[in-house]
């Protein structure tokens, strides 16, 4: 856990100042590094513009990841929101990161070379940056598990995209869709496939909390994509 305190005002977490980048671990070790990026990188959009995501398949890596957000601000509140939440079945733990990513250097006019292999990571780092696809949800996610019970991420505000997870992973976008555009405002159903894990969107964060509501506990079937209400 990481302690909370406060200097001159501004919340930190050890001696770590709030800045744009994410340290996130405790992380599922039994996802494929593409797979784990693609997930986060659509949880965490659901705060802001998220600009880069940085996981490695390395041993000594496996589990955390870097989430680097646009704004401090924006990294802050997914920071508040999700740090504790169950996601692919475990927990995340979520910090400051004590290191600035290249991406935020370059554009602060801080980077510096670090050894023979900066020219690489230069050109990975704009890489990266240029190929991450960013959601248009500003707020907070909230989290709807389609298998028996749906769970939120704490006092937090609502937002047009649900997370759900326990899916089926017999489950197609088709039977998504089915299923989430019986409620009004539906605009699309994101399937992470081989995680059992979705991202729907609707046009706004109530007609999002009304399909929540409608939703909570229901069961997903294969067999029966449009569902009954148990």
């Amino acid at each position: 856990m990481y302690s909370r305190a406060s200097r001159n005002g501004i919340a930190t977490f050890g001696d770590v100042p709030p800045n744009q980048t994410l340290y996130v671990n405790n992380l599922s070790e039994k996802v494929k590094i593409p797979e784990l990026k693609s997930c986060l990188l659509e949880l965490f959009s659901s705060f802001g513009e998220v600009v880069d995501v940085v996981a490695a398949g390395a041993i000594k890596k496996k589990g955390q990841a870097f989430v680097v957000f646009q704004d401090i601000s924006c990294a802050t509140n997914a920071q508040r929101a999700l740090n504790g939440f169950v996601f692919l079945d475990k927990p995340m733990k979520i910090s400051y990161s004590r290191t600035k990513s290249d991406i935020v250097a370059h554009e602060d006019g801080t980077w510096k070379p670090r050894g023979l292999k900066n020219e690489a990571k230069e050109g990975a780092a704009k890489a990266a940056k240029s190929s991450v696809v960013t959601s248009a949800a500003k707020s907070s996610v909230v989290a709807a598990k389609s298998s028996v019970v749906a769970s939120g991420i704490g006092d937090v505000q609502s937002s047009n995209v649900l997370f759900v997870e326990n899916l089926p992973l017999e489950v197609n976008d088709l039977m998504l869709t089915m299923l989430f555009r019986q409620y009004p405002g539906f605009q699309e159903a994101r399937l992470i496939k081989g995680r059992n894990v979705a991202f729907i969107e609707y046009a706004d964060e109530v007609q999002a909390g009304v399909a929540r509501h409608g939703l909570q506990g229901f069961m997903v079937t294969a067999s029966e994509p449009d569902g009954q209400f148990q």
